[in-house]
């Protein structure tokens, strides 16, 4: 998994309810980086996740991968595994910053190998 983030990841649980989720801040040094998450349908969730556990395939996919067959039961307990963050600063290359240097911005996507 490369660094800095992409920008598009996908929860493997509903975390608050939400499963899509935009990076919109990273920082930190190996081996203790970090990325600040936003939900995309819910801008109230948002949560700072190390990066080991987000390139942590058993939690995260990188990109919006459509689930289906969600366990809602699970909601409760998977709230409990992260802590939701006030931090809602986007980095410089998110895109989501004004003025926009489109030759900066980190891409949504891995690229496909």
């Amino acid at each position: 998994m490369i660094w800095p983030p992409v920008k598009a990841w996908t929860s493997k649980l509903p975390i608050d309810g939400q499963v899509h989720f935009v990076a919109i801040n990273y920082g930190g040094e190996s081996p203790k980086e970090w990325v600040v998450l936003m939900s995309v349908l819910d801008s109230s969730v948002v949560l700072k996740v190390s990066w080991s556990k987000l390139i942590d395939s058993s939690n995260w996919k990188s990109g919006w991968d459509e689930i289906t067959h969600l366990e809602y039961s699970k909601l409760d307990n998977n709230k409990s595994k992260f802590t939701t963050t006030d931090f809602s600063c986007p980095s410089l290359d998110s895109g989501l910053t004004m003025p926009i240097d489109k030759n900066a911005i980190r891409p949504w996507f891995d690229n496909p190998k």
